[in-house]
């Protein structure tokens, strides 16, 4: 984080606490009384959560739940909540976009309780709209990838990248197969702050995406290796069950709206660009 924002740091103002303190975060809202709040807080260890419905809940929804009334008490005009591609069940039709449901007759969200708890925050976001003209838009990331990325992240590619650029060797037992639309953190970025800049009248769930093919891990992986010389990267195509229930909700996304309605394109919708971008990065933060 510090190295991020090394250049901008008479920009911002830094306060500390947690989103599931609800104490803590009316005091920071009433202090400092926003025009917008970007949520992205939430525990991301999908794999985790699997096996922790409740824990889900408390992290990803009550929160969620906790911004939303921290900024109804505040007057706060527009929230930006993140939500997740992994809202969705086996798809229906591609390219995706934001009328697929994510309630079927015998499936839900493919994430599991992950998934449940995202989507149970677009819903409380309507109904937080629908009761109090609570302002909130949606983002449903796809497979984001970037410079700051947990390692614990389904998608590879920070074990990808990093360990390639330090010259360590890379062995993955499953998962090449997977497609994703792989989504660089900048383009992530710059959807947000065309949304949080857009008028009233625009739709209330986009997608950050490239809209590009699916790509496979494996492709992914060939792409870093060609891009760091002396690369040693292996992946097998075999697929977990939890590989399985992922590519159940992976296709092809429409960003048309975004387009139109925004006027926002992703700049790194060539994933070799992106990675391209990414081990610049990391190369600089190694030297820093």
């Amino acid at each position: 984080m510090k190295f991020l924002l090394r250049n901008h740091q008479t920009q911002f103002h830094l306060e500390t606490g947690s989103v599931d303190d609800l104490r803590r975060l009316i005091e920071v809202v009433k202090s400092w009384r926003p025009d917008a709040i970007v949520h992205l807080a939430a525990n991301v260890d999908v794999a985790s959560l699997f096996r922790n419905p409740f824990r889900a809940f408390k992290d990803n929804v009550e929160s969620t739940l906790n911004v939303f009334e921290s900024a109804r008490l505040f007057d706060v005009k527009r929230v930006l909540y993140f939500s997740s591609i992994g809202v969705l069940p086996p798809i229906r039709y591609e390219p995706l976009d934001a009328a697929h449901p994510f309630i079927l007759p015998r499936n839900g969200p493919g994430s599991g309780a992950y998934g449940a708890a995202k989507a149970s925050g677009e819903l409380f976001s309507f109904a937080y709209q629908q009761a109090f003209g609570l302002d909130v838009r949606i983002i449903r990331p796809s497979a984001v990838y970037g410079f700051g990325m947990p390692w614990h992240s389904a998608n590879y590619m920070k074990q990808f990248v990093e360990p390639a650029v330090r010259g360590e060797e890379v062995r993955l037992e499953s998962g090449g197969a997977l497609r994703r639309d792989y989504t660089h953190v900048e383009d992530v970025a710059t959807l947000a702050a065309a949304l949080l800049a857009a008028p009233d009248d625009v739709d209330r769930v986009f997608y950050a995406a490239t809209g590009q093919p699916l790509v496979t891990a494996t492709e992914a992986a060939a792409l870093v290796a060609e891009l760091v010389p002396g690369a040693r990267i292996a992946i097998s195509d075999f697929l977990t069950f939890d590989d399985e229930v992922e590519a159940s909700f992976r296709g092809v996304i429409s960003i048309e709206s975004a387009r139109t309605q925004l006027g926002w394109s992703p700049r790194y919708a060539s994933l070799r660009e992106g990675i391209e971008e990414y081990i610049r990065t990391y190369r600089s933060y190694l030297a820093d």
